[in-house]
């Protein structure tokens, strides 16, 4: 099995060809298999206090498509937006109460494949993590979770009932990456290392540094870094998105409402950069890759 450490060489999230099938929510991955890939991001989900004014942007960011769908309860029925890339759910938008005191209303969520999300939620607990709820079945999708590590930042765990999309190069418009800022990026590598079963490989691109790149299945999956802002009271993921022109996304974001809270630099580089926030508060990483390093499938 070839091995990647590349920064942005793992094969983040692509979804395989599929469609809604009336309420439900989307499989994962069409056509249905028993292939997993654990330690893979497979799907983003973004709370927002306002799901009509996200769908605005991100299609009008992205290009993605929309899919309305009511989903019931035992307690009340609520809309989830399913966000598609050329027919291919890649993301799902959720409603959130908004409550006085927030001073965020927004939050994007990635879910990494898990083999069995009860044990990952146990392993979260054992780590020094929380579980934020019990594992949930969800018709066609799987089953899922979301937890915190010991720093607060959140992250969902599915199993999904129809297997993993594969590893490939995502197009313009699919998740590519995933990176967690944190104080201590040793004790947190350690910490997804007992839930996940990364690898944890230092990041020396740049030099000497605290940064960790977390590998499962022989490719890079995400990466960990510092937070440059000691006083900042909790770590937080950062998922990342393909674009084919960073810098005219970005002009673009300001255009629909958003912000650009990080500029992409002067000076293209293989893995050019921006971060922005989308007009609920929610932020989101571009990047445009100049020389991916990365070919196709897995072998």
């Amino acid at each position: 099995m070839r091995t990647n450490h590349g920064f942005f060489a793992a094969l983040l999230f692509g979804c395989g060809a599929l469609a809604l099938a009336g309420a439900d929510l989307p499989p994962i991955n069409t056509p249905a298999s028993q292939t997993y890939f654990p330690g893979k991001f497979v799907w983003g989900d973004l709370i927002t206090n306002d799901p009509e004014g996200a769908s605005r942007f991100y299609t009008g960011l992205f290009g993605w498509t929309t899919t309305t769908i009511e989903r019931t309860t035992a307690s009340r029925t609520y809309p989830y937006t399913v966000l598609s890339l050329d027919g291919r759910p890649v993301a799902g938008i959720v409603m959130r109460s908004l409550r006085t005191t927030d001073k965020v209303h927004g939050q994007w969520i990635g879910f990494v494949s898990v083999p069995d999300v009860k044990k990952a939620l146990a392993a979260t607990t054992a780590a020094g993590g929380h579980a934020r709820g019990p594992a949930k079945m969800l018709p066609q999708k799987g089953v899922q979770a979301i937890i915190a590590d010991p720093e607060g930042a959140e992250l969902g765990v599915i199993h999904s009932s129809t297997g993993d999309p594969g590893e490939y190069l995502p197009d313009s418009g699919d998740w590519v990456w995933a990176q967690l800022f944190a104080h201590s990026t040793g004790d947190e590598a350690a910490f997804y290392h007992a839930v996940f079963g990364y690898e944890a490989v230092a990041d020396s691109r740049n030099g000497p540094s605290d940064d960790q790149i977390l590998v499962s299945g022989g490719y890079s999956r995400a990466s960990v870094s510092r937070i440059a802002d000691a006083k900042k009271p909790r770590a937080a993921w950062l998922l990342y998105v393909r674009v084919r022109d960073v810098k005219a996304t970005a002009e673009l974001a300001v255009k629909l409402g958003g912000r650009v809270i990080v500029p992409p630099s002067d000076t293209p580089s293989e893995y050019w950069r921006a971060v922005i926030e989308d007009p609920s508060g929610s932020r989101i990483g571009v990047v445009e890759l100049e020389n991916p390093r990365a070919e196709g499938k897995q072998p």
